[in-house]
């Protein structure tokens, strides 16, 4: 990631993690950090849900701090909406068929402007009763 992008989501970031997960163009991603086990939460642009499933894009591939996150442990809760799920997390490459399951804003935008690129793909475990 160049360094004014960097400095541009680090700024970003931090003023939508408060409505993320409330709008409906963005959910909340939280991962448990690699390194301090502490809850990392990320903004992200929302995509198609289907109940059980939803892809969203790391425009910045593997060097996405909740990538690294994710590949440590899949273990994952999504604020959508202004519900919480949990479920798991598989980063996968931006294959046709993955592509397909993401929003209109991460297909047409941060696919093309990102660098090495991943879909991941959040698994919502069955709500209980």
């Amino acid at each position: 990631m160049t360094v004014p992008l960097e400095r541009f989501w680090r700024t970003v970031n931090p003023t939508t993690r408060g409505i993320a997960g409330y709008v409906p163009w963005w959910v909340l991603l939280e991962t448990t950090g690699c390194r301090t086990g502490q809850a990392r939460r990320t903004p992200l642009a929302n995509g198609p849900f289907d109940g059980r499933s939803l892809a969203v894009l790391s425009g910045y591939g593997e060097s996405a701090a909740f990538v690294r996150n994710i590949r440590s442990n899949p273990c994952i809760r999504i604020k959508r909406r202004g519900r919480w799920f949990e479920g798991t997390a598989e980063v996968v490459d931006p294959t046709p068929a993955a592509v397909e399951q993401l929003g209109t804003y991460a297909k047409r935008f941060l696919l093309r402007v990102g660098n090495d690129p991943k879909v991941v793909v959040l698994t919502i475990r069955p709500q209980r009763s």
